[in-house]
């Protein structure tokens, strides 16, 4: 499958910046104004709530590619029923330490946040869950989910498949999705110890944002049309294709968490997954896996705390090469960014702004800026 199909429209005419010019907008009001837009097409208001936060959750943390600048397709595929607004994940097969969660075609958030409340539930029963998901849809930042099992005190653990826009090692054509794959875990005194990345070099919201602001990509992120690195983000989205990170590991890792989401599951894979921008009407057949890990059962929580605060403490206090200011530990350019954004406001940029003022006006609803 090629990145063409995958983004109808989203190619160099389509996203031509007009400004890269930046505003801050508080996320209460970003926040009000994605839930109102999905309240519109149908979604209950506490499925349209956990869906927005998801979004503002990712634009807080500095993840800006998956955050409002995926609102507008997210409404696209409502309309047009590639997302279904009013079903509920379902139970389908169901043991001590794991379950089978069917999402209807639904939002991606929503089958997400309840299969890990249902992994979290479980390994409290039993020490570690998992929870899969099939005929599901994109839901947003993985570490959300992973999260979700931190504030319970546990390791939390979240994976899905995406559409196929990345090559095997030696291939030319998509086989695989971005595959992103979330680990949290608790940290005492600290912030969350939070990983959370795609398998492939870069994900592609990413390359939206340098669409929007006319901005490089580095060559080793995606390979255009002809199968060469490219550092122009509209000959990436013309036919091209993700890098995998690392080479042959990337594509490793992503082959295993197609397995682990999409074979294990029973759902869709490689090539039998749609891509968020292809064929809105469809579902799209992607498949998630969640798992909570109860730190109880292997020493106090207490004591885990100091092993993970010492850690932590190691990695900061390491020698610093020439050039590097500050180390840090995964997660926690995150929490500072979210601090920060919160206080100041979320930036949005002037093609961003448009689309959000154009949803708000064909919606009926307020603009949020």
């Amino acid at each position: 499958m090629q990145i063409s199909e995958l983004l109808p429209g989203r190619t160099e005419a389509a996203l031509r910046i007009v400004s890269a010019e930046e505003s801050k907008v508080s996320p209460d009001s970003l926040l009000k104004f994605c839930a109102a837009c999905f309240e519109k097409l149908g979604v209950p208001a506490d499925d349209a709530r956990i869906t927005a936060e998801n979004l503002i959750f990712a634009n807080l943390r500095g993840v800006d590619s998956h955050g409002v600048i995926r609102l507008k397709i997210y409404t696209e595929r409502l309309r047009a029923g590639g997302f279904k607004a009013r079903v509920h994940p379902r139970i389908t097969s169901e043991h001590a330490s794991s379950a089978l969660l069917d999402a209807g075609h639904g939002l991606g958030q929503i089958a997400g946040v309840e299969a890990m409340k249902l992994a979290i539930a479980k390994a409290e029963a039993t020490g570690a869950a998992i929870v899969g998901v099939q005929n599901s849809n994109h839901f947003g930042a993985a570490a959300f989910y992973a999260i979700q099992a931190v504030e319970s005190g546990m390791i939390g653990f979240a994976a899905t498949n995406a559409g196929a826009s990345m090559a095997p090692t030696g291939g030319r054509e998509g086989r695989l999705g971005n595959n992103p794959v979330a680990i949290a875990v608790p940290a005492g005194k600290y912030p969350p110890l939070v990983l959370d990345m795609a398998t492939g070099a870069v994900a592609w919201g990413k390359i939206f944002l340098a669409q929007q602001k006319h901005e490089k990509i580095p060559p080793s992120w995606a390979l255009d049309k002809h199968g060469l690195p490219t550092d122009d983000p509209n000959a990436a989205a013309d036919r091209g294709l993700i890098q995998p990170f690392g080479g042959y590991k990337g594509y490793g890792l992503s082959l295993f968490v197609d397995i682990l989401t999409g074979v294990l599951v029973g759902g869709g894979f490689s090539t039998h997954v749609k891509g968020l921008y292809q064929k809105l009407e469809s579902p799209s057949d992607v498949a998630q896996s969640f798992a909570a890990i109860k730190i109880d059962n292997f020493m106090p929580r207490a004591e885990f705390s100091r092993r993970v605060e010492e850690i932590i403490d190691l990695m900061h206090s390491c020698p610093r090469a020439p050039g590097s200011e500050r180390i840090y530990v995964p997660g926690e350019i995150e929490h500072e960014t979210e601090q920060r954004r919160r206080a100041e406001g979320i930036p949005i940029n002037a093609t961003l702004r448009e689309e959000l003022v154009g949803l708000a006006l064909d919606l009926s609803l307020p603009s949020p800026l």
